[in-house]
């Protein structure tokens, strides 16, 4: 499907299926690029600083000098002013630009899907990450392992593929985090596992643990799932996608009926409104 809102490239919008980006940017060229997507609705940006916060440092990994010659914040506002009042998703993209030039900034946006939040299935990927590598912690544009996984999953009629590492155990979804419900005990796989420091997985933790609820960041291994009370994954733009299968492991799961679910989304809405409040005025 084509994309039919405009591109903000360098300061500029591009109109759809307008040539924007040289051959010879990093990004395109190499795969040297970080992007962040953030979940826009009525023209507000949630947890905009946590994610321009990781840009910031996913660009110190890949030497991209930041700041870039155009504020994130400012393109982001006025890229975001551009949209109409609806859910979308934005995407901020920031690459090495061409040889000898300064980074290149890109924001794209889309309608946001949230269908996830009914309730979905998983698959299990087959490619694992290694855990001795740096770079998995970052969230750059080389994503082959990530994007063939899900196109993998998404084949078996599953939303998303659940990661594993080198070592058997759970790291992370591909595009979403982890969170597994045994009784009153909440887990979620620890960032030295694998996972990437996901935005709405950072407020969530932060939001149970306001109220009491101690999330265990710790190794989940697979056989969790076989005996688990719920499962859900945290993605910025779904928020909260409660599983009900987990495809050749588990069926039967509660899904969006799962009481820690709707608690997890309920939490989630808080630190929204939070973040809202505190964040600066749209112009």
């Amino acid at each position: 499907m084509t994309n039919a809102l405009p591109s903000w490239v360098d300061g500029e919008l591009v109109a759809p299926g307008v040539p924007a980006i040289p051959a010879d940017d990093a990004g395109f060229a190499l795969g040297l690029a970080v992007f962040e997507t953030l979940l826009q609705e009525r023209g507000r940006r949630y947890f905009e600083r946590e994610h321009l916060a990781r840009l910031e440092c996913g660009s110190s990994v890949l030497g991209i000098h930041f700041p870039p010659p155009h504020d994130p914040a400012a393109a982001l506002a006025d890229y975001g002013a551009q949209l109409g009042d609806g859910a979308y998703a934005v995407r901020l993209s920031l690459s090495r630009g061409s040889p000898g030039g300064a980074p290149r900034m890109v924001i794209t946006a889309r309608v946001a899907d949230m269908s996830a939040a009914n309730g979905i299935a998983v698959a299990i990927a087959r490619h694992p990450k290694a855990l001795d590598l740096a770079l998995e912690g970052t969230k750059s544009t080389s994503r082959l392992r990530n994007v063939l996984s899900r196109e993998e999953a998404e084949a078996e009629g599953a939303w998303d593929a659940l990661v594993r590492t080198s070592q058997g155990d759970l790291a992370e979804g591909t595009v979403s985090n982890l969170f597994v419900v045994s009784g009153d005990r909440v887990a979620t796989p620890a960032l030295d596992r694998g996972a990437l420091a996901g935005v709405v997985r950072g407020e969530l933790i932060a939001g149970f643990r306001e109220d009491g609820v101690d999330i265990e960041e710790r190794r989940v291994e697979l056989d969790e799932l076989r005996a688990c009370d719920e499962l859900f994954l945290t993605n910025s733009i779904v928020r909260i996608a409660p599983v009900q299968r987990v495809l050749g492991v588990r069926e039967g799961l509660p899904g969006a009926q799962g009481p820690w679910a709707r608690r997890a989304a309920a939490v989630l809405a808080r630190r929204e409104v939070e973040d809202l409040a505190n964040a600066r005025p749209v112009p």
